[in-house]
């Protein structure tokens, strides 16, 4: 009898990390699967900021250096592309009382645009990992 119960125990116990070790694999895959598909996943990007690089008007395009990016990005500027220039009008250092105040929004065009000049751009199409874009909505100072 003795025997017996120490087989039963042993299927037991053999039967319980059997047990652990498929749910510990089962797990593994699953987990290996979600990390590769949240890998697969990148954001899309529809707007940045960065500073013009430089301004090619027969061209219609400008070179812009994205924030915290190495290399210049070429956008192209179409017909339908907005361009302003948004100003507050005080000076920022001495702000109105109340803390009320209405932008000035400029139209502008490509030759208003120089070297050095911060603009935010939003395009209509994903631009993630573009060198040149093309989709331009507006670009504003």
């Amino acid at each position: 009898m003795k025997k017996n119960k120490i087989i039963v125990i042993g299927a037991v116990v053999v039967i319980i990390i059997g047990g652990l070790i498929g749910f510990g694999l089962i797990q593994a895959k699953k987990l290996k699967t979600s990390v590769a598909q949240n890998i697969e996943k990148v954001p899309e990007v529809f707007l940045f900021s960065g500073m013009v690089s430089s301004v090619d008007v027969g061209n219609n395009f400008l070179m812009v250096k994205p924030d915290n990016k190495t290399e210049d990005i070429k956008v192209v500027i179409s017909e339908i592309t907005d361009m302003s220039k948004t100003e507050i009008p005080f000076d920022p250092k001495n702000p109105p009382e109340g803390g009320t105040f209405t932008p000035i929004k400029t139209k502008m065009g490509i030759s208003d645009f120089k070297v050095g000049d911060k603009i935010f751009i939003h395009s209509t199409k994903d631009i993630n990992g573009k060198k040149e874009i093309s989709d331009i909505d507006w670009i504003q100072i």
